[in-house]
């Protein structure tokens, strides 16, 4: 048998050269790719500028947030007719602040969801950037109309209380009255006819009276202002609705990913069954082969 051993060794250092001149050409050739197409992706000034957009929003939000919060807490309890027109006064401006500001966190939304849409045309939605701009819009979203129910929620609550203090009020001086007629009463405007009917008919002071006037225009504020932020809520509606599409897909991709954790586990879970059952251990030697 011959020895072929100093002939392996030359055809594999031939074959090492001829790897190492080939490696040389590719990277020459990778090189000038990469310099002509020149794509640098760390420092993108879109997204920078995009998510100091976001944060300035989310800014806006939690101010929404605060004024709402101070308005619900100045809506729970019934003050006297000595500070009525004070305090009126003070949640007549905290209502146009809120206005205000609801408005312009809605136009802010609003040119979030365009950018949204205009970047998965561009880009296409499975790309990273399009997908953090698109989470951002959701959570926003979410905060604002929260932000809004709960608004709305102070003020129904405080009409809720009105209208059952004018009713105990004509209960206690003898006047039966339907919450179905004050609600009449408040939409068609009739309170000086009903005031008159109290004179008349009812044993009442003029300081209940005063007082249950009191209360009306309190209720007629309130309703001025759910009429205010009608709009706000129109919008809101219309957001949710455009948000539906964006939810299912999250939850689409939520649950494929459990679908990939779980069957990864399992494979993890085969893996270690399949290496507790082999009893042989590794052997480090040049010559035989593991177990």
């Amino acid at each position: 048998m011959r020895d072929r051993l100093q002939e392996l060794r030359l055809r594999a250092k031939e074959l090492q050269m001829g790897g190492e001149n080939n490696g040389a050409t590719v990277q020459e050739e990778e090189q000038e790719e990469f310099e002509q197409q020149a794509i640098i992706y760390e420092k993108e000034p879109i997204t920078e500028r995009h998510l100091h957009e976001i944060q300035k929003l989310q800014n806006e939000i939690n101010n929404l947030v605060e004024e709402v919060n101070k308005f619900s807490q100045q809506q729970k309890s019934l003050v006297s007719s000595m500070r009525r027109f004070s305090v009126l006064k003070k949640e007549s401006n905290i209502a146009r602040e809120i206005k205000l500001q609801a408005e312009h966190v809605r136009r802010g939304l609003d040119e979030l969801s365009r950018t949204v849409r205009r970047a998965e045309n561009e880009q296409g939605p499975a790309r990273a950037t399009v997908r953090i701009l698109a989470a951002q819009h959701a959570f926003l979203s979410h905060r604002y109309l929260q932000a809004m129910l709960a608004y709305n929620q102070a003020i129904t609550a405080k009409q809720d209380k009105c209208r059952t203090f004018i009713l105990r009020q004509l209960e206690v001086a003898g006047k039966e009255v339907s919450e179905e007629e004050v609600n009449d009463m408040l939409q068609q405007g009739k309170w000086e006819i009903f005031n008159e009917n109290l004179l008349t008919e009812v044993k009442i002071t003029k300081a209940q009276l005063s007082e249950i006037e009191q209360r009306h225009k309190e209720l007629v504020n309130l309703e001025n202002q759910i009429k205010d932020v009608k709009e706000l809520f129109v919008q809101i509606s219309l957001l949710v609705e455009e948000q539906g599409q964006m939810i299912n897909n999250i939850e689409i991709y939520m649950n494929n990913a459990q679908e990939y954790t779980q069957a990864s586990k399992e494979k993890f879970g085969l893996a270690v069954r399949y290496k507790r059952r082999n009893p042989c251990k590794a052997i480090c030697c040049w010559c035989c082969p593991c177990c």
